[in-house]
């Protein structure tokens, strides 16, 4: 049985290294329950092990990890992945690298 795949296309831009920022586009198999956090956590196991995003409570409590998921601010760690998603920093003139900002 083949699981269920979803399209994530991730905002890519290191501002040290690269003039101006891109997208990678990534299928991800889906599984009930599971997060943007893990999907973006699938993505650096199996495809990119650069690609920075914040982690650390894992439970919606200290907000490092808010992205923008197809426009709308959410919490990586809390926030269900359902549908193909476009995954961006949740400000982009304070990146440090990818979806990684200074807060």
């Amino acid at each position: 049985m083949n699981p269920k795949k979803i399209r994530v296309k991730v905002y890519r831009h290191n501002p040290a290294r690269d003039s101006s920022p891109s997208y990678e586009t990534y299928e991800v198999p889906i599984t009930t329950g599971m997060s943007i956090y893990n999907v973006l956590q699938y993505i650096n196991e199996n495809y990119d092990g650069g690609l920075s995003h914040y982690c650390s409570c894992r439970l919606g409590v200290c907000k490092g990890c808010m992205v923008r998921v197809n426009g709308k601010p959410m919490l990586a760690c809390s926030e269900l992945a359902e549908k193909d998603m476009t995954i961006d920093p949740v400000n982009k003139k304070k990146v440090i690298k990818d979806l990684l900002v200074d807060f």
